[in-house]
């Protein structure tokens, strides 16, 4: 599973050159916890986890020219790609930090989001603790996170069709992306941290998986998958006679779900709202 090591490192460098592909995934379920989030023009808000920067944008655009953005993230490639993604835009700024020990300096947002990077810090209750003491007294907060990987074909699907079994649950689960899949995980996480008045909406959907527009959709489903996710180190680490026979059983698992152009999976996360 990614830690936030590997966020520093290659992951975060492979993801800030995969915004078209990682789109459809993740801006569904980003949407929706924005919209749950209610902000308004002129409001200030942190962008927890910020990537390469459309989660930044779409909370400047719904703050508006008077409102005020913080993105914050540990990876220099994410960073670097969400300052170039936002560049001419007024009141945002993007910062490399680890957001669990950044010292806000006593500056104070009204609200807190994060799409997908909540679930990576080693001490989930110190972490939200720092974080909510830069929000204003009953400040918002909205996080995004997956539901459990069973439920996330895109990401269980390809494990499966190579014998992998799922991770097995372990209490607590260790960071990474579906380290939030269970609520009894990720309220008192957030308990912890002084958060109240939690609330947690499933959000299920189907997502076209794609590493490019043209060709044969299972292609570029599996060249995704190669890259992305959590069967991309384990194809990787496969000799070569084995990774071609990894990728085949994986090319023939996809075949189901093509719809047309692309290859359409079962997709299921968090909107999960809380309260400073």
């Amino acid at each position: 599973m990614a830690s936030r090591d590997d966020w520093k490192g290659r992951l975060g460098a492979e993801w800030a050159t995969r915004g078209a592909a990682l789109a459809p995934l993740l801006d569904p379920p980003a949407a929706a916890g924005l919209a749950r989030l209610g902000l308004a023009p002129g409001q200030s808000v942190i962008d927890l986890g910020c990537g390469a920067g459309p989660s930044t944008r779409a909370l400047c655009d719904a703050v508006g020219p008077g409102g005020r953005v913080l993105g914050i993230d540990i990876s220099p490639d994410l960073v670097r790609a969400a300052r170039e993604h936002l560049a001419g835009r007024s009141g945002v700024s993007v910062i490399e930090a680890d957001a669990a020990s950044h010292v806000f300096d006593g500056e104070r947002f009204d609200a807190l989001y994060s799409r997908f990077g909540a679930m990576f810090f080693d001490d989930p209750g110190a972490a939200f603790s720092n974080l909510r003491s830069a929000l204003v007294p009953a400040g918002r907060a909205v996080f995004v996170a997956w539901r459990p990987m069973a439920e996330n074909a895109w990401a269980a699907l390809p494990l499966s069709a190579i014998g992998v079994d799922m991770p097995p649950v372990s209490d607590p689960p260790p960071p990474g992306p579906f380290a939030w899949a269970r609520r009894d995980v990720f309220e008192p996480a957030l308990e912890a941290g002084g958060f109240h008045h939690i609330e947690a909406e499933a959000f299920s959907f189907e997502a076209p998986v794609s590493d490019g527009a043209h060709g044969d959709p299972v292609e570029r489903a599996l060249s995704f998958f190669e890259r992305i996710g959590p069967s991309a180190s384990r194809l990787r680490d496969l000799q070569t006679e084995d990774r071609e026979a990894a990728r085949e059983a994986i090319k023939r698992d996809l075949r189901p779900f093509v719809r047309g152009e692309a290859v359409w999976l079962p997709a299921a996360a968090w909107i999960i709202c809380a309260e400073a």
